[in-house]
């Protein structure tokens, strides 16, 4: 496995892990550094250890910036087990990899890039990808699938859909990220706010859109994702709004994954 992955175009490094106790007879992880626009990008690779034939293969998007919110190897342990090849991205310019991040700028290229690889593997279905996106990672999932007509689904977790109500609503060492990442405030870089901003183009929006959201999520307030599943609906997507009363932002304790596995399977890769 580890000399195919090696193989394929733009992989850089592949290193074998020991995944969680909680997935370790059901699935092979790999730490992986690929190529995109010229920087190295680290991330994570899991499949099952039984792989049937083809199977469908899922993108995932995490969310934090820079080292807070790393990518747990866990978050596609998760999806190998439920029978995908799952790839996640820790975005350029963290966890050892070179870039800059720009919280849903260029770095968005890292979570395209992940297709490419995707749909290279031997045992991947050919025909397109899933998506899933927690928080951040909301957002990046929302512009890829403004991109890119290989996604076929996505699935979305308290994710980012406004940067305006984002900044509005969080603390200062948030509004400091987006000075940090993007430039500025809502005030001296409205554009840049719109282009991370899905609720302001949702006509954009390729792939039918799961979006899960809890409750008594502070750090995405549930008016993001009501937000946007109106817009989508507004603009003649298929979308489905799940709330899960009490739920933080973690959406730990909830039928979240079952959800997105559900979501994943209604619409099959052809």
């Amino acid at each position: 496995m580890i000399e195919m992955l090696k193989s394929l175009p733009f992989m850089l490094e592949v290193e074998s892990q020991e995944p969680d106790e909680l997935f370790a007879d059901k699935v092979d992880l790999f730490k992986i550094c690929y190529e995109c626009d010229g920087c190295r990008v680290m991330g994570f690779a899991a499949f099952p250890k039984d792989i049937p034939g083809e199977i469908p293969a899922v993108i995932f998007n995490r969310g934090g910036n820079r080292e807070f919110g790393i990518l747990h190897p866990n978050a596609v342990c998760r999806l190998a087990a439920r029978g995908y090849a799952a790839l996640g991205s820790q975005y350029r310019g963290n966890a050892g990899g070179t870039g800059l991040e720009e919280f849903g700028g260029a770095d968005v290229n890292d979570v395209i890039r992940l297709i490419d690889i995707a749909l290279d593997l031997p045992f991947a279905i050919k025909s397109g990808v899933y998506m899933q996106g927690h928080s951040r990672g909301g957002m990046m999932t929302y512009l890829a699938c403004a991109r890119d007509e290989r996604i076929k689904a996505a699935a979305i977790g308290a994710g980012v859909s406004d940067a305006f109500i984002m900044y509005e609503t969080r603390e200062q060492s948030m509004k400091d990220v987006y000075h940090e990442l993007v430039g500025g405030g809502p005030d001296t870089h409205y554009d840049t706010f719109v282009a991370r901003s899905a609720t302001y183009w949702p006509e954009k929006i390729i792939p039918p859109m799961l979006i899960c959201q809890g409750t008594d999520d502070w750090r995405v307030v549930p008016e993001q994702s009501i937000k946007m599943h109106e817009k989508l609906k507004e603009a003649g997507k298929e979308t489905k709004l799940v709330i899960f009363e009490g739920a933080d932002h973690s959406l730990r304790g909830t039928a979240y994954m079952d959800e997105v596995d559900a979501w994943f399977r209604a619409h099959p890769l052809a």
